[in-house]
């Protein structure tokens, strides 16, 4: 019976001792984790009560803060949202990932100049690896205050700093076409093929914008492999049935015209020689005197240079900097620590590429990917 009552006094004993440091761990980040589930499952109620609690548990944990952030942010609690945002850059001034989702709260309040001035502090931290984030809002930001050149700068940087950022690469491709520079969209499009992206909505797009350059053949290819795609809904099966009849029509009127103008230079040509029969002969002026033949100095033909249409190549991008430094450094510890040779700087708006290769199909591209994979890199394929 002692035994027993020793053995009772000291379990409560246990219960009542404060949790060890691992254990506090372990508690909130329970509660994180739920929040995370929870805000991916688009429940707010239930992110936002689990982040709170995490954040009562773990008060110095910057990323409990800007989870909480994002959650207020998504329900319009802006004022509970920015207070989240500022307490976990009061516990980590450098945690750069709350500045920009400051500016981004702040982008949705339609409030631009603050927006601005918090997005453009993120970008100045060399070390944020979601550049192409903030210049993805940037964009927007300057096409809401209806800028169209800063706002085409930034969301050419977007895609540029990650290839595969696939919403500013679908809004870069809309703005092209609403500017009726159709190539450069297609241009766009068949980056995200190059890299494996593929969706029916990208083929609608590839066919519409073909249509709209007068290349038939190749609009009807894509046309044909979203039919055949099984993931395609049935909208976007009748926009490609009702293109299909465009071109048809199109190519149609095309081939009318092309009769016509045959009809039209033959009629032309029987003129002309009608012309010349009914015409009476001239008479050569009578003379006694011969005079010597003219001749007339040979024409001198020009050897113009033929303009060969350079070949584009297909690259790997390694990196992608805002220094110049920055990317060199890159570069030599590429070649130095992993033997890696054709490397290239290129630089683009302000951003300065490392490029790997050059080669002459996508296939070929597709196979060095893989290869760098093996030495924990990972690229982008891009069309110079």
């Amino acid at each position: 019976m002692r035994f027993l009552l020793i053995l009772i006094w000291f379990v409560f004993f246990l219960s009542c001792a404060p949790a060890t440091k691992e254990e506090q761990v372990k508690d909130w980040l329970y509660y994180y984790d739920l929040g995370l589930s929870a805000l991916s499952a688009k429940n707010y109620s239930e992110a936002i009560a689990n982040f709170f609690i995490a954040t009562q548990k773990a008060p110095n944990e910057p990323k409990v803060w800007n989870a909480l952030g994002i959650a207020y942010m998504e329900v319009f609690e802006y004022e509970k949202a920015e207070s989240a945002f500022r307490r976990a850059l009061e516990v980590d001034k450098k945690f750069t990932e709350a500045r920009l989702n400051l500016g981004v709260m702040y982008f949705r309040k339609k409030d631009y100049e603050n927006a601005l001035r918090e997005i453009r502090t993120a970008l100045a931290d060399e070390a944020f690896p979601h550049k192409h984030i903030a210049f993805y809002y940037l964009a927007r930001i300057y096409k809401a205050l209806d800028n169209q050149n800063l706002y085409l700068e930034n969301l050419r940087k977007a895609t540029v700093y990650n290839p595969m950022f696939f919403e500013a690469q679908l809004e870069l491709a809309n703005a092209y076409e609403e500017m009726g520079d159709y190539r450069s969209a297609l241009d766009v499009y068949r980056n995200l093929l190059n890299n494996g992206i593929n969706t029916p909505q990208i083929e609608l797009n590839m066919a519409r914008l073909l249509f709209y350059t007068e290349d038939y053949e190749n609009a009807k290819l894509f046309i044909k492999r979203l039919i055949e795609n099984k993931q395609a809904d049935a909208s976007q099966k009748a926009q490609a049935y009702e293109l299909l009849s465009q071109i048809l029509v199109k190519e149609q009127e095309r081939l009318v015209s092309r009769k016509m103008a045959f009809a039209q230079k033959e009629r032309e040509e029987r003129k002309a020689e009608e012309k010349t029969q009914e015409r009476p002969p001239k008479e050569e002026p009578i003379t006694n005197r011969t005079e010597p033949e003219i001749t007339k100095p040979e024409r001198k033909t020009e050897n113009k240079p033929v303009e060969v249409q350079k070949e584009r190549v297909f690259r790997i991008q390694l990196g992608a900097f805002s220094s110049e430094e920055r990317a060199k450094a890159w570069k030599e510890k590429l070649e130095k620590e992993l033997g890696i040779k054709e490397l290239i700087i290129v630089e683009q708006l302000g951003i300065y590429r490392v490029l790997y290769g050059s080669f002459k199909s996508r296939a070929e591209a597709e196979a060095q990917v893989r290869r760098l994979r093996s030495y924990n890199l990972y690229g982008f394929i891009v069309q110079d």
